[in-house]
């Protein structure tokens, strides 16, 4: 049990901790031996080849790929989906007991991976990028797997036998929230309200009327709370604020011809960002307090990147961008430019505040058809319409499991993306990746290698299945959740423990309650 207990553990911080106790597990089955016992088992287990079907679709993709290096790297990282099986379907069941254990071991791991994200962005660093708040996987993951261990400490807190451990997980609970908001999270908080609505559902449906009328309040409360932090936010950003920056003059106070922009409608705080320029004053009076961090604007244009972050920082703090402007600025506003920050509120907003604001300039970048390179939400709308394209010349088959960016890399060459080479990424959405891959026959066999585990176990299921399996879905729709390490093990640990549990369930092997 050492190595499962390590490995619900070392998920969440890191891939070696997450690969050793994977080799433990392995190892340990061969020492048991008794192996006719257990390939009998297998044989004869229409479960365990229904699943690691997927895997051996991957392996004949092999067949017909043309880089077979990259071919390797993804088989060596599915291994799991074969191996992980024929070893939790092969081995002694475990009770229940040893299944609170690792449930508690994910939770400590979830709280020690959290701290240290904390820590390194609140006291060790200032970390002014939101996605590198998750220091062992991608944030959206990180929020993903934050919520399962909420929905673990809420289990925990409905069947605690002792009040002093229903609050010791009420206490892990209001922290794993903290933390969501804190990194600023926001696909995890989103996902954690789908989490909450399935919980009353699941608490309130034995519940006195008066506890169902009070929980359905605080929730409306609290997504009430949500929307109207996002509304307003969205408002303050993108509704024109009523001051002199925002009138276009011909001339400054100086009497100095301005540029405005006809065209641009960017926005810092409410503010246009093209408005109210003038260009040769900005440039000389940055130079002479900055002479080493110069720029020119026009034909001989030089170091535009801080023209660009000068005027959109002097934009979000209603001044005119001239000297004049430039007067009202503090040391600390200087330094701030010369940091590349845009924005004079951004050091003192939270993770949250920045991921709301990196959302609504992605989207008023995108519906105004200015830049889209960086912008994890709208560059996804290429990354599937790139998928499309060799999904349409590839459908039946696809193109293998080592060609899939080799062929994304050539299709958003031919077709012009507007994404520059740095990201040229993959759909970013397993099903879609699947299907560039392995073709619609090998995403058919993914979801019925998916589904039909649930399908027939659905009655045997413990509760804790469905909070998982709505946040593994949603983590297919955002991310190639199989095609890295964290995300493949996630995937085969807990899907694998939990149809298993529900296999030995019907079996009459150690039902888990």
């Amino acid at each position: 049990m050492f190595g499962l207990f390590s490995l619900a553990f070392g998920l969440m911080v890191g891939s070696v901790p997450t690969s050793v106790p994977q080799f433990i597990l392995l190892g340990n089955w061969i020492i048991e031996g008794d192996y006719k016992r257990k390939l009998s088992l297998l044989k004869t287990n229409k479960l365990f080849w229904i699943i690691t079907s997927i895997f051996f679709l991957h392996l004949v993709g092999m067949l017909y790929t043309q880089n077979i290096s990259d071919g390797l790297t993804d088989l060596r990282i599915k291994v799991p989906l074969l191996f992980l099986p024929g070893l939790l379907f092969s081995s002694k069941p475990i009770d229940a007991k040893e299944f609170k254990i690792l449930l508690y071991c994910f939770i400590a791991g979830s709280v020690v991976n959290t701290a240290w994200c904390l820590i390194y962005n609140y006291i060790l660093h200032t970390n002014d990028v939101v996605r590198n708040a998750s220091r062992f996987m991608s944030h959206i993951r990180l929020g993903l797997y934050i919520n399962v261990a909420i929905a673990c400490c809420f289990y925990f807190i409905i069947n605690g036998i002792k009040a002093i451990y229903k609050v010791l997980f009420a206490i892990i609970l209001v922290y794993f929230v903290f933390t969501l908001y804190a990194l600023g999270l926001a696909s995890g908080l989103v996902n954690m309200s789908f989490l909450a609505i399935f919980a009353l559902i699941i608490f309130l449906f034995k519940q006195k009327l008066y506890i169902k009328i009070g929980s359905i309040v605080i929730l409306l409360i609290s997504t009430s709370y949500i929307i109207y932090f996002f509304i307003s936010f969205l408002n303050s950003q993108l509704v024109v604020q009523k001051n002199e920056s925002n009138t276009p003059r011909m001339y400054n106070a100086a009497g100095n011809l301005c540029l405005n922009s006809d065209i641009s409608t960017q926005k810092e705080n409410g503010n246009y960002v093209y408005m109210n320029i003038q260009t040769i004053e900005l440039q000389k009076e940055w130079s002479r307090r900055f002479p080493d961090d110069s720029f020119t604007y026009g034909a001989d244009s030089n170091n535009l990147q801080r023209y660009n972050v000068l005027i959109r920082y002097m934009a979000s703090k209603g001044v005119f961008k001239d000297s004049a402007g430039m007067a009202l600025l503090s040391d600390q506003d200087f330094k701030n430019i010369q940091n590349n920050v845009t924005n004079y509120k951004y050091p003192e907003w939270s993770f949250m505040q920045k991921r709301a604001y990196e959302f609504v300039w992605e989207y008023d970048e995108f519906v105004n058809g200015r830049g889209i390179n960086g912008h994890s939400l709208t560059m996804r709308l290429y990354f599937w319409k790139a998928a499309s394209v060799v999904i349409k010349n590839n459908f039946l088959f696809g193109v293998g499991t080592g060609d899939v960016q080799d062929e994304l890399n050539k299709t958003y060459i031919e077709t012009h993306s507007p994404l520059t080479k740095q990201w040229f990424k993959r759909p970013h959405n397993q099903f879609i990746t699947i299907t560039v891959s392995l073709g619609i026959l090998g995403l058919l066999v993914f979801i019925f290698s998916f589904l039909y585990p649930v399908i027939t176990l659905r009655k045997h299921l413990h509760i804790l299945f469905w909070p998982y399996f709505l946040i593994l879905c949603v983590s297919f729709i955002l991310e190639d959740t199989l095609e890295t390490q964290a995300g493949l093990s996630f995937y085969a640990f807990f899907y694998l423990m939990f149809i298993v549990l529900a296999y030995n369930s019907k079996t009459q092997q150690n039902p888990v309650d």
